[in-house]
C-alpha cells in the first residue's frame, strides 16, 4: 500500500492509494468512490483485488478525507470537478504509470454518474457499478420522494447558505462536502434527466464508453432504487450492458444496503463475484 497526492489541473491535489500487485504485468482496477465516502472505505477490498493480481488505485475526491484542505468553507470545487478534474487526473495517472495494463473501473453510487463526464472514458476496458444511480427525485415514490426533495430543495441549499459547505457528517455516514459540490449535485437531483438536463454534451462523453458494463442493484435501498440505477445504465449506449439485481437473502443475510457491498463479510462471497467480473472483461 502506497499513499500519494497526485497535482491537477484545477491546482489542487488528490490523495491516490496504490495497492500494487507483485505481477508487474497486472491489469489496472481504479475505485471512484460514493459521495462523501473516503476512499479508506475501499482498502481492504483493494488488498483482495491486489492478492488476486490486480493493481488497484482509489482516492479522494476534491474536499473528502486526504483530499481535504484545511478550510472546507474556502474550498472549491464542483461534482463536475470530481469527474473531469480529479477522476480524470487518476485515470492519465495511472495510464502513465501501467501503459501496457487495461484500465477497469469499480463504481460506487455518484462513481458510476461521473465516469460518463471523465474526458478519457474511452480508454476504460471494463466497469463494474455497484448501487450507481440517477439522484433525481422522480425514481422515488410517495413519502421518500418527499424526502429527497425536501433534502435537495431545502437542506442542502439552506445549509450551504449559512455553513458555506456541506456539514452532512452531522446528520448522514457521509464526510462533510465542498459547496459548490452539494449545490450543483443538488441541481441535478431537482432534474428529471439528472445531469443531462444541465451539462452540454453529457450524451456524447456517455457514448464514448464502449466497453463492458455490469450493473448491480440491491434490494432495501434508499439511495439507490432500482428505477434510479436502471435510469442511468440505460445512458450508456454504446457499452456491452448487464443489469444484475441482488437479494440479500442469497448471500445469507437480512440485509445488504447501499454501503453494504465493500464490507469484509462478503468478502468470499460478493467480492468474488466482482472478481469474476474482472476476469470476465480480461477474455
Amino acid at each position: 500500500m502506497n499513499a500519494i497526492k497526485i497535482d491537477t489541473p484545477l491546482q489542487y491535489s488528490i490523495a491516490v492509494t496504490e495497492f500494487l500487485s507483485d505481477n508487474p504485468n497486472a491489469n489496472c482496477v481504479i475505485i471512484a468512490s460514493a459521495t462523501g465516502v473516503k476512499q479508506n472505505y475501499y482498502h481492504n477490498f483493494s488488498k483482495f483485488l491486489s492478492k488476486n493480481n490486480y493493481s488497484v488505485f482509489t482516492f479522494d475526491y476534491g474536499g473528502i478525507g486526504d483530499s481535504k484542505p484545511e478550510s472546507l468553507k474556502k474550498f472549491s470545487t464542483t461534482a463536475t470537478n470530481w469527474a473531469q478534474n480529479d477522476f480524470e487526473s487518476v485515470v492519465q495517472y495511472v495510464k502513465s504509470k501501467k501503459p501496457d495494463s487495461k484500465i477497469f473501473i469499480i463504481t460506487h453510487s455518484i462513481g458510476g454518474q461521473l465516469i460518463g463526464l471523465v474526458p478519457s472514458n474511452n480508454l476504460f476496458d471494463g466497469v463494474i457499478m455497484a448501487v450507481s444511480q440517477s439522484g433525481s427525485w422522480i425514481h422515488w415514490k410517495g413519502f421518500e420522494r418527499l424526502k429527497m426533495q425536501f433534502l435537495w430543495y431545502v437542506t442542502i441549499p439552506l445549509f450551504c447558505r449559512i455553513f458555506n459547505y456541506l456539514p452532512s457528517s452531522h446528520f448522514t455516514r457521509m464526510e462533510d462536502l465542498p459547496k459548490e459540490m452539494a449545490v450543483e449535485w443538488a441541481k441535478w437531483c431537482k432534474k428529471p434527466n439528472y445531469h443531462f438536463d444541465c451539462i452540454d454534451n453529457v450524451k456524447e462523453h456517455y457514448y464514448k464508453i464502449k466497453c463492458k458494463i455490469i450493473s448491480y442493484s440491491i434490494d432495501n435501498d434508499f439511495y439507490a432504487t432500482i428505477p434510479a440505477v436502471n435510469w442511468i445504465a440505460s445512458q450508456f449506449k454504446n457499452a456491452d450492458l448487464t443489469r444484475t439485481h441482488l437479494k440479500a437473502e442469497d448471500f445469507g443475510v437480512k440485509d445488504i444496503g447501499h454501503f453494504g457491498f465493500f464490507k469484509n463479510k462478503f468478502k468470499d462471497s460478493i467480492w468474488k463475484l466482482f472478481l469474476e467480473d474482472l476476469r470476465k472483461f480480461e477474455n
